[in-house]
């Protein structure tokens, strides 16, 4: 009796999420999708509908209900960036070895809002809450590159050169800022400070925007043989809290391109304290 009752709960969870991946579907589509006789797919709906979560629209078609809307608001304004980012992270350090970060964007900087330390007894330092200016550092530049350009533009023209490395000006940034975009992520060759490499990507939320970044940070000498193997794991971190956001895979799937931003700086033995 139990594994029955089991099985009706799957199937109508599955019938739910068939409906609520689309804006709406008819008893035919959601039938096709997940293979049940139309007689049992009819029984779940009804008492899908009886009970709140699905409604039927004037053209006969199901819909979720505005119950299924509150629920969805209120798992993402409760949901703690620790419980679902710190796990990536960590699984980030554990294909890396570098310290992997997760940043939101503010009035042109990045700030650390998740951290968790690389594996390694050198590595770049970075604290919860810290600040680092967008343009220069990989979680910053994936933050800023999605931006308006009226943004990107006045970013740049304020910019400092903190090494021989940094983009500067606002012809630079935008520039910079549309190579980012097209190859899907962001290499920091040096630009804050010089012996300290990162690479980031953007995090999207539901609705296409921007609304964080997931990056490594570590030396040079460990960071630059490998930027094309790092970038697809950071890729996949960002790829997978998009997801958890609603993101379309349209929107977070990885770019097939390799980011070639910036130029190479000259090789240092140590790492600095910022990434």
């Amino acid at each position: 009796m139990k594994a029955a009752r089991t099985s009706s709960v799957s199937k109508a969870l599955a019938v739910l999420e068939c409906v609520g991946l689309s804006q709406r579907r008819s008893l035919a589509e959601i039938a096709e999708q997940v293979k049940l006789p139309k007689s049992t797919l009819l029984r779940l709906i009804q008492g899908l509908v009886a009970q709140g979560f699905l409604r039927r629209t004037a053209h006969g078609e199901y819909a979720v209900s505005l119950k299924m809307w509150r629920i969805g608001c209120n798992a993402v304004n409760s949901e703690a960036p620790r419980d679902e980012v710190i796990p990536i992270l960590r699984d980030l350090v554990t294909r890396t070895g570098e310290t992997a970060h997760y940043s939101v964007y503010e009035d042109g900087h990045s700030v650390y809002v998740e951290k968790v330390d690389g594996l390694h007894p050198i590595r770049a330092y970075t604290t919860v809450g810290g600040r680092s200016p967008a343009y220069a550092t990989a979680t910053g530049k994936a933050l800023l590159s999605w931006r308006e350009e009226k943004e990107i533009a006045k970013i740049g023209r304020r910019a400092e050169r903190h090494t021989d490395q940094t983009h500067v000006g606002a012809e630079e940034a935008l520039k910079h800022a549309a190579e980012i975009r097209r190859a899907g992520y962001a290499v920091n060759r040096g630009e804050w400070r010089a012996s300290v490499w990162g690479i980031g990507a953007p995090v999207f939320d539901r609705y296409g925007q921007v609304i964080a970044a997931v990056g490594i940070s570590g030396p040079r000498e460990r960071i630059e043989p490998n930027v094309e193997d790092f970038a697809k794991y950071v890729r996949s971190a960002a790829c997978e809290i998009s997801r958890r956001h609603g993101a379309l895979e349209t929107v977070s799937a990885p770019s097939k391109h390799v980011a070639r931003v910036g130029s190479k700086a000259p090789r240092r033995r140590s790492a600095s304290r910022s990434a």
